[in-house]
C-alpha cells in the first residue's frame, strides 16, 4: 500500500476511534458544555468535551518503578504515545516537548514538578533499558512508560488514543498512533490534547490559556 495511502488511513482511523470514545465519554460522565462555551475558539481546538478521571492502570517506568492511577496526581501531566522505531513524528515531537518543558521552566521554575510521560505503543519491543538511553537524549526527567498490553489498552482508551500495527507489502512493520500531547490535570483528570504540529511556543500559549480557564490549576 502507497505510504499516503496508509497514512491517511490511519488518520481517519484514528478520527474514528477519537469520534467513538467521546461519544462513549460523554454517556459515562456527562457532558461540559458549559466549560467549552466559555472558552475562546483556540482553547476549545484543545479541550475536551469532557473531563474525566484517568482510567486505572499499571505499568512501569523506564527505571523499573511501578507506575500508576496515582502517580498522576499532584501535578500537570503531558502524555505522549509512540515507540522508539517511530522514524520521523515521536522524535520530532519528544524533541517539540523538550523545548516547551524548557520554555514552561523558564515561565515558572515551580513547572518543575508536572511530568512529561512517553508510554510506548510497542510493549513488546521497547523495553526499559533501551526507552531509558532513547529519552535521556531528550530529557533526562522525561518518564517512559512500558507494560502489558492490557494495561496500555485500558490507559490508552481513557485518554483517548489510538494506536495499531501496521505490516506493508515489503514485510516492513510500523506502528500507527495518535500524534496529540494529552493533558492531565493535578486532580488526575484527563481535561484536554494538544494537537499536532507542535510549535513549543505555541504550545506553551496553550496550556496558559487551559490554566486561566480552569482557574489555575
Amino acid at each position: 500500500m502507497p505510504k499516503n495511502r496508509r497514512r491517511w488511513l490511519a488518520l481517519l482511523v484514528t478520527i474514528a476511534f477519537s469520534v467513538t470514545t467521546l461519544a462513549w465519554m460523554q454517556r459515562h460522565y456527562g457532558a461540559r458544555s458549559d466549560d467549552l462555551a466559555t472558552a475562546s475558539p483556540e482553547l476549545q481546538a484543545v479541550l475536551w468535551p469532557v473531563a474525566h478521571p484517568v482510567a486505572p492502570f499499571h505499568m512501569h517506568d523506564q527505571h523499573g518503578t511501578e507506575f500508576s492511577t496515582e502517580q498522576l496526581r499532584g501535578q500537570w501531566n503531558f502524555l505522549f504515545f509512540g515507540y522508539l522505531q517511530c522514524p520521523d513524528v515521536c522524535p520530532t515531537t519528544l524533541q517539540s516537548l523538550a523545548q516547551f518543558r524548557r520554555l514552561l521552566l523558564a515561565d515558572d521554575p515551580g513547572a518543575r514538578r508536572d511530568r512529561f510521560v512517553f508510554v510506548t505503543v510497542d510493549p513488546a519491543h521497547d523495553d526499559a533499558a533501551r526507552m531509558s538511553g532513547y529519552l535521556a537524549y531528550f530529557d533526562r526527567e522525561f518518564v517512559g512508560l512500558t507494560g502489558e498490553p492490557d494495561q496500555l489498552a485500558a490507559l490508552a482508551r481513557s485518554l483517548g488514543v489510538a494506536y495499531a500495527e501496521h505490516i506493508d507489502a515489503q514485510g516492513v512493520r510500523s506502528m500507527d498512533h495518535s500524534t496529540s500531547v494529552v493533558l492531565v490535570d493535578p486532580d488526575g483528570q484527563v481535561v484536554g490534547a494538544l494537537p499536532a504540529p507542535h510549535d513549543p511556543a505555541r504550545m506553551l500559549r496553550l496550556f496558559r490559556q487551559l490554566q486561566t480557564h480552569r482557574g489555575g490549576g
